[in-house]
């Protein structure tokens, strides 16, 4: 199966970051084909109408559409979407064909707080819901990542490793039934 993974920070050391590079191995040892597009591969100029989007904007958009799902690891800032993805998110719904209509999503979050960046992928679900996205309803949060992360982005501790595997298998039975032979 072809997947894409976005998010992450753009700080180096994001838990985020890290998160995503973990879902990622998980994903590709599962047999699974991975592109991923985080941190500074996210940073396009600011969306405005009538701006013709970057070739970075059109590579992404193009490997959503090729993509039988799509893997979002987001912080949280100030309980929304941080700016970075949401200006990723706001180019590519101009673009035609939507990359987002039917897709089907995982999101996930991790945070140094008690919530695990829960209350940052409600607005997520909104955003993806008005784009005809299908957010899967569980979602992985790791809360207190910064003592519950490995180096490599592993969880380490046991309910949230084994919360990892139940919302990982979940989204690829997602993905397999929605979008069999995208």
């Amino acid at each position: 199966m072809d997947l894409v993974l976005m998010g992450g920070s753009l700080r180096p050391a994001s838990l985020n970051t890290r998160l995503l590079g973990h879902l990622a191995g998980e994903l590709e040892a599962r047999g699974h084909r991975i592109t991923a597009f985080a941190g500074p591969a996210l940073r396009f100029a600011l969306f405005e109408e009538g701006l013709a989007p970057s070739p970075a904007v059109v590579a992404l958009q193009q490997a959503l559409l090729a993509a039988q799902g799509v893997v979002i690891v987001s912080p949280e800032y100030n309980a929304g979407i941080p700016g970075h993805l949401k200006n990723a998110v706001d180019w590519l719904s101009t673009l035609k064909p939507s990359p987002w209509t039917g897709l089907p999503v995982l999101l996930a979050a991790a945070s140094p707080g008690a919530f695990g960046g829960a209350r940052g992928l409600l607005a997520w679900r909104a955003a993806l819901a008005n784009m005809g996205a299908v957010a899967l309803p569980e979602a992985i949060t790791v809360p207190q990542a910064d003592r519950h992360l490995d180096e490599a982005g592993k969880p380490v501790e046991a309910r949230a490793e084994a919360a990892v595997g139940k919302a990982v298998e979940g989204f690829l039975s997602l993905a397999a039934r929605l979008r069999p032979g995208a």
